[in-house]
């Protein structure tokens, strides 16, 4: 999957990664899943303003494959605080896309540079990718890609360049906004999901999950 190329189609999604990741949209999320305890010298239920993301601490265990939550593929103490911090996190990381500070070495393969915001931009992607890799939860956020037929990183910086980051960063906070009070952790997936939206009734049935995007392989 991490081989895939630019799709311009509006209900296309990729993940980020390597040579493969498409911006996107979508959300999901609970605290239930969140047992770890403190990290980084975090107290149960400190809420963060930031991010060490400048230090990223995936090595090469988060480069190529898998999304950053899951541990099989990427083994980051970074990781595991965002995780912590539940949703809490989303407005934190959607502030940091707009941070140019670039890391001392690219956090995944086949880029030459990123930057803190880039990486905070492709955890998102992840946090709100599905546990098959091709669904994305969130509603309201479009494709944001260029058509272009060079590689990933080089798409990436043809798009910011014409719109630049802050664009990037407003659809981001735009969607979150319209759909934080139906997010929640799902534990199993490990991603972010959203209730679906119920009417009101005096019965009151359980909000169902609703169904994402699907992701695209080319």
């Amino acid at each position: 999957m991490h081989d895939q190329h630019p799709n311009t189609d509006p209900a296309a999604i990729q993940l980020p990664r390597s040579t493969a990741w498409l911006p996107v949209l979508a959300i999901c999320l609970s605290f239930a899943a969140f047992a770890s305890g403190p990290v980084f010298g975090q107290s149960p239920g400190q809420k963060l303003k930031t991010f060490p993301l400048l230090n990223w601490d995936g090595g090469s265990t988060c480069r190529a494959k898998g999304r950053v939550q899951d541990k099989e593929y990427c083994d980051s103490r970074i990781m595991d605080q965002i995780i912590a911090q539940g949703k809490n996190a989303i407005p934190v990381l959607i502030s940091q896309i707009t941070d140019t500070r670039e890391l001392k070495e690219p956090a995944f393969d086949f880029w030459n540079r990123m930057t803190v915001g880039d990486l905070a931009y492709s955890i998102l992607i992840d946090l709100f990718t599905d546990s098959d890799w091709k669904t994305f939860n969130m509603p309201g956020l479009k494709t944001l890609w260029p058509k272009c037929d060079v590689g990933m990183e080089q798409c990436w910086h043809v798009y910011v360049k014409k719109h630049g980051m802050k664009y990037v960063r407003d659809q981001w906070s735009a969607a979150w906004n319209a759909s934080k009070d139906r997010a929640y952790w799902d534990a199993q997936a490990r991603c972010f999901r959203l209730s679906a939206k119920v009417k009101p009734t005096s019965g009151r049935p359980k909000p169902q999950p609703e169904m994402g995007f699907q992701l695209v392989e080319l």
